[in-house]
């Protein structure tokens, strides 16, 4: 009975020192996503479009052209708007001064002039705004599809080492979560951004028409609203490539535990594998905090001065008012357009965001892609090509260890010889 139990408790002994063993060199391999998440910088607004053909590019080109179309659009119906406005003080005025009914002509003509202008821009908006998301959208759904094609078949071409460095459920999870925010971040979103940015312009070329000095005033907030923009684009990017290596990392810890779960409740390892992705998870979670919080100042920033913006217009019109160097209808339109300008302006943030979010995602991805691998077993035009093949096999001398293990020799000189014919098995 004794014998027994001392027989067991070796074999626990033994069983406990294997998974150790295993879940240490698991603890190793971790230790070096954590190596190659601070070496992966996101990738240039330009490189992100490396996949694309022809036709995405006349897309991409074409939904631009629309983009900017769509964004002067806005501005171009609030100066319309703003004359409206006009139209209906000067009724006003007329109305006490004149005749009712010469007054009510001219309140009916002019309002029914500008309302055939607000409903030709309604229909110019739609035809913008479908061709604008259709070209950005067709083209990202092109270029998604072949950077997920491209992506598999890179894996495929690796050679056996490298996946001892990579936990298969991280790649897993790559080819749909990072590709779908690669996909978002190039489609519609970005064409969104050249819209904002059209509308912010052309809403700036409109005040400067209509009263420059009222404009140039209100021009000195804007480096202010582009300086949270850029705090934006530079803090969230590089916090990002850590949230979706983090991210990929406890999703292939989950995989791993999950397909293995037998021998994981074999060994009692059920506390260290929550242990491990606990630890995980959580180091990604406060790096979404921050982002959060990155996140959230960039856009009160922006907001907030889009208020001063508008304040200081507000104020400034006013005072040029009371001089009589602007009437009412060009402190109204330069009003106007300068309050939709900023407001389209801040709107670009949370796009700014996505193509941020598709800079970081990308360069996992397209690292893995342009990856060459030293042995490529899909490459059948390159390397040694035997003439004749006899089936016999020697090795002579071999050395091997592991990538992520490479002072743990494995083989150390091993000789082997094969006859044709011969039925040999590696045990071990």
């Amino acid at each position: 009975m004794v014998e027994g139990s001392t027989a067991a408790a070796a074999s626990s002994d033994k069983l406990e020192t294997a998974l150790s063993k295993e879940l240490d060199e698991i603890d190793v391999l971790d230790n070096t996503d954590e190596e190659q998440v601070s070496s992966v910088k996101p990738i240039s607004i330009p490189k992100l479009f490396q996949f694309a053909t022809t036709l995405d590019i006349a897309l991409n080109l074409a939904g631009s052209v629309f983009s900017f179309a769509t964004g002067a659009v806005t501005p171009v119906m609030i100066y319309v708007m703003s004359g409206m406005l006009s139209v209906v003080i000067k009724y006003e005025t007329q109305l006490s001064k004149e005749n009712p009914d010469e007054a009510n002509h001219y309140l009916d003509s002019n309002i029914r002039h500008y309302c055939l202008w607000i409903f030709i821009l309604g229909i110019i908006m739609w035809v913008l705004a479908f061709c604008l998301n259709a070209c950005w959208a067709i083209a990202a759904e092109n270029q998604g599809l072949r950077v997920r094609k491209l992506y598999y078949q890179s894996i495929m071409r690796q050679d056996i080492g490298w996946f001892d460095t990579i936990k298969t459920g991280e790649l897993t999870t790559r080819i749909t979560n990072d590709v779908n925010l690669f996909q978002d971040g190039i489609g519609e979103k970005f064409g969104f951004v050249f819209m904002n940015i059209a509308g912010f312009t052309v809403a700036l070329i409109i005040a400067f028409v209509k009263g420059w000095k009222l404009a140039f005033i209100c021009l000195c907030v804007i480096p202010f609203i582009i300086a949270a923009g850029g705090l934006l684009e530079a803090g969230v990017s590089r916090m990002f490539v850590f949230v979706q290596e983090r991210t990929a990392a406890a999703g292939a810890i989950a995989e791993e535990a999950i397909s293995g779960i037998r021998t994981v409740m074999a060994f009692n390892g059920q506390e260290r594998e929550i242990k491990r992705y606990d630890n995980i998870i959580n180091e990604s979670h406060r790096q979404g905090v921050k982002i959060g919080l990155t996140l959230g100042i960039s856009v009160a920033v922006i907001q907030f001065f889009t208020f001063v913006l508008n304040c200081v217009a507000y104020q400034f019109g006013a005072w040029r008012l009371r001089e009589g160097e602007y009437d009412v209808e060009e402190v109204i339109t330069v009003l106007l357009v300068l309050l939709i300008g900023g407001t389209v302006l801040s709107a670009a943030a949370p796009n700014l965001s996505a193509i941020t979010m598709a800079q970081s995602s990308a360069a996992k991805l397209f690292e893995i892609i342009n990856r060459t691998s030293p042995i490529d077993p899909l490459d059948k035009d390159s390397g040694i090509k035997a003439d004749k093949i006899t089936g016999e096999i020697q090795f002579r001398n071999i050395h091997f260890s592991y990538p992520t293990r490479p002072d743990v020799p494995i083989l150390k000189g091993f000789n082997l010889d094969i006859r044709p014919g011969q039925k040999v098995a590696l045990v071990g």
